[in-house]
């Protein structure tokens, strides 16, 4: 049985842009002029739910009251901190909720209709006795948020196997690669859905990556493309490389994103990122040799582990 939740409302634009931007749902399809109404459906793939939003000539007749809202659960304390950054980030007031339960345990606002949204957390417990889960548990993580917050706090630092995920755990280290392996394998092994390995291209340089210095602008280059993963969660990203480590900081630099496997953060993470910076180089980027711009790239790196 699929579930839906249909609502007229006279702005549907601005509907859209609320529950994607703010609540962090997809388009996942609309219709226009049926019978006289214009319509956006938002979700996420392939779950048994969605809402519907409709216009018409008709002005909606709506009534609530403070009592109904729509409850959006995240797993992770993470993903609900970003959600309150994000409405920093859009100026957008929370309400006090009249309901005393959702005063302690959520966070509310309202959408441009005035109707209710709460936001609130829902850890989902590691649950499956694969080695990987049950190495997690010697930790005391019981749950994926406390894992998500754990990882992030290790330092960064490149492991001795990229294909041995456990050892992000056993060496207490990792990179953006073996970290975000690491969970996207977890929340496999733990039916843990709506959780994405990307990995991104984006024009590394000392303004998003401050740790490198001069070492570009030394060998007269204003970045170098540099293939990085990140979590898509909920269709949030989240970049959980260090403690400091935030999406926001290279996001608008990003040239392209792939959705890979854990497994392929070896072999073809690396033979994609030095065939993406060959064709960089062949498109007249810069006049030096790849095995330059690597060595630069390589130089980059290890200032990223001191």
């Amino acid at each position: 049985m699929t579930f839906r939740i249909a609502r007229h409302t006279t702005d549907l634009q601005a509907i859209e842009i609320f529950y994607t931007c703010i609540v962090g749902l997809q388009k996942l399809g609309g219709f226009q002029n049926h019978d006289g109404y214009d319509g956006i459906f938002l979700g996420h793939p392939h779950e048994d739910w969605h809402l519907e939003f409709t216009s018409s000539s008709d002005t909606p007749d709506s009534r609530f009251d403070d009592d109904d809202c729509l409850v959006f659960y995240v797993e992770s304390k993470i993903e609900l901190a970003e959600i309150k950054d994000n409405l920093v980030r859009h100026n957008m007031p929370t309400i006090e909720p009249k309901n005393p339960y959702w005063k302690e345990n959520g966070l509310m606002v309202a959408d441009p209709d005035g109707y209710k949204i709460v936001f609130a957390l829902k850890e989902l417990p590691l649950h499956s006795d694969d080695e990987l889960t049950q190495l997690v548990k010697t930790k005391n993580i019981s749950n994926w948020s406390e894992l998500l917050d754990y990882v992030k706090g290790l330092p960064y630092g490149r492991n001795a196997k990229r294909d041995d995920f456990s050892l992000v755990l056993k060496e207490e280290q990792g990179t953006c690669s073996s970290k975000h392996a690491f969970l996207k394998k977890v929340a496999q092994l733990n039916h843990i859905s709506n959780v994405k390995l990307i990995m991104g291209i984006y024009k590394m340089n000392h303004l998003n990556t401050p740790k490198i210095g001069n070492t570009m602008l030394e060998n007269g280059l204003d970045y170098i493309p540099e293939a990085h993963c990140y979590l898509m969660i909920n269709n949030r990203r989240y970049d959980l490389t260090s403690a400091n480590s935030s999406i926001h900081h290279l996001i608008d630099d990003v040239l392209e994103e792939t959705e890979i496997e854990p497994e392929q953060v070896n072999i073809f993470k690396v033979n994609y990122h030095k065939d993406f910076i060959k064709k960089w180089i062949a498109e007249g980027a810069t006049d030096l040799s790849f095995e330059r711009v690597w060595a630069i790239r390589e130089a980059c790196i290890t200032k990223l582990g001191e």
